[in-house]
């Protein structure tokens, strides 16, 4: 059936994961994530619509290593053990469908949002050409957004980055190394280094950025230090049997920047280290909006030449990437030996299904990426992405989606035990919601050895307790049951779910007592309390 496309099916082995196709889903920000970092049920549908396409490897960008690194309000975070319930079934949803699940982990140097931010040196924003940028950014949006976004980034960069120390290095190849041993702990098969678009490595590299007089500054040797420490530092990390690939900078595209003739010799450094595979990519932020790199950006395959330099230099697998969006020229690209492996970012974000209709020899009804530049808008202006490709319904359902990560204050979940008091929380949440036609609440229960043997009663417990939400107003299609079992306590349980479903609301009761166990009362209260990130949390006496 595929003898259509017969290099871009075949299947390939980078280090021990086996991908069943040469297509990668390559990495393209989103701006999915709750405010928290946490794993949104957006996230989990966006990658797993893209994983049912049928592509061999999904790459899911932008895991923030450090809370200092965030390029965006609604980024991915792998800083702390808290994220890694939401990881984790995100990892499961994409190897669910026989796709390898490669997680990238990153630091945004001085174009991040933190409350401190690093830098090789100290060169801020006002410093760069971001001009083009910005009005790239801002001409989709109306004046008062445009005066919101400025605002925003006037406000979040009042002053030049920190120069890092030494010591700051230190912590972040360690912040670096740490991220990727979650990932692996979630359950992901390999993880992606950052090394691309201006970030933090990409800062090191760039003589026009860098200006250090330390041994990590000056010649190319010194400028290639920290990235090449904290590449060895997440691969002792991970164990020999992790996978760790590169998404690797090829040309700063700009006068002064990051050369190709540098680029191949660090190329050549990373395959030293045999990395799983370098995933070859051009430009930053600086660079993006200059008028010829906007004009080569409309040419098919306008980096593949990138690629063919860094594969002739290297004995790792290297991966194209760059508006291939027919599957004629990938193939082309793989019978050609330019490449290993094909990237495709926005060509699977406006078509999921390009690798199943490419199999299927129905190519012609893939959907193509017009280029117009509408999902970089977005995400560049600090919103969610979408695409103006999209059918209505699809762009209707993910528009409905974003709206809730973002505003999560209106989706409450209220926890509840099998005592007679149970329902307490729901009466209170019925008083205080009376009439709210804008809210979705979730009646949420985990079973005990002791509640399990009474299903009838759960039941009748949750049916009144709806019962009492309708009476108030509260439409009955935003009502919705949960149950689970109970797996690492009461508490955790419930603030996993609080996370990893993005609540702004939470009802417990402090008085439900099971006949076995304390449920919603005391210790587990106060938990939920003290832990919930980014929500409000109703305490019912």
């Amino acid at each position: 059936m595929h003898n259509k496309f017969p290099h871009l099916f075949e299947p390939f082995k980078l280090g021990s994961v086996r991908l069943k196709n040469r297509i990668t889903k390559a990495p393209l920000f989103t701006a999915y994530a709750h405010k928290d970092g946490t794993v949104s049920s957006l996230t989990l549908e966006h990658y797993k619509e893209v994983a049912e396409g049928g592509v061999g490897m999904i790459v899911v960008a932008n895991g923030i290593v450090d809370e200092s690194g965030s390029i965006s309000k609604y980024s991915i975070r792998v800083d702390d053990d808290r994220f890694l319930p939401g990881l984790s079934r995100l990892a499961d949803t994409i190897k669910k469908e026989d796709a390898a699940a490669v997680l990238q982990i990153n630091h945004g140097g001085y174009f991040a949002h933190g409350r401190k931010t690093f830098s090789p040196s100290s060169v801020s924003l006002s410093d760069l050409n971001l001009g083009g940028l910005y009005k790239t950014a801002l001409k989709s949006l109306d004046f008062q957004q445009q005066l919101a976004v400025l605002s925003e980034a006037i406000q979040q960069r009042p002053s030049r980055p920190k120069k890092m120390t030494e010591d700051d290095i230190k912590y972040m190849v360690s912040a670096y190394a740490q991220a990727a041993l979650r990932a692996k702990k979630a359950g992901f098969d390999m993880v992606e280094i950052h090394g691309a678009t201006g970030y933090l490595p990409v800062q090191f590299l760039s003589p026009r950025i860098n200006n250090r007089k330390d041994q990590y500054g000056g010649n190319l040797e010194n400028r290639m230090r920290f990235p090449l420490e904290l590449t060895q530092a997440v691969m002792d990390a991970v164990g020999s049997d992790f996978p760790v690939g590169y998404r690797f900078l090829a040309d700063e595209w700009i006068d002064d920047g990051f050369p190709l003739d540098e680029a191949k010799i660090f190329a050549q450094r990373l395959s030293d280290l045999h990395v799983a595979y370098l995933s070859v990519t051009a430009g930053t932020y600086e660079s993006f909006s200059r008028p010829e790199i906007v004009e080569k950006s409309h040419e098919p395959g306008y980096m593949v030449y990138l690629a063919e330099n860094i594969k002739e230099v290297v004995d790792v697998p290297v991966i194209t990437t760059g508006r291939i969006t027919a599957p004629q020229l990938a193939e082309e690209i793989l019978r050609e030996k330019k490449a290993d492996l094909i990237g495709l970012a926005r060509p699977l974000f406006v078509d999921p299904e390009w690798p199943q209709k490419a199999y299927e020899g129905k190519d012609e009804d893939i959907v193509p990426c017009e280029n117009c530049g509408a999902c970089f808008q977005l995400v560049v202006s600090d919103r969610s992405a979408l695409c103006v490709q999209w059918g209505k319904t699809k762009l209707i359902k993910r528009k409905n989606m974003i709206k809730e990560v973002h505003n999560p204050r209106k989706k409450i979940l209220i926890a509840m035990d099998e005592s007679e008091n149970a329902t307490m929380a729901a009466a209170y949440a019925a008083d205080m919601l009376a009439n709210r036609t804008d809210v979705t609440i979730t009646l949420f229960h985990i079973t005990t050895d002791e509640s399990i043997k009474d299903e009838s009663g759960i039941k009748e417990m949750m049916d009144i307790a709806r019962s009492i939400l309708i009476k108030a107003g509260i439409p009955e299609k935003a009502i919705n049951i949960q149950i689970r079992q109970k797996k690492a306590g009461m508490g955790n349980d419930i603030l996993n779910e609080i996370a990893e479903a993005g609540y702004g609301t939470v009802v417990v009761g402090r008085r439900g007592v099971s006949r076995a166990n304390q449920l919603l009362f005391g210790s587990v209260s106060n938990k939920i309390v003290q832990n919930a990130k980014d929500c409000t949390v109703w305490v019912v006496e």
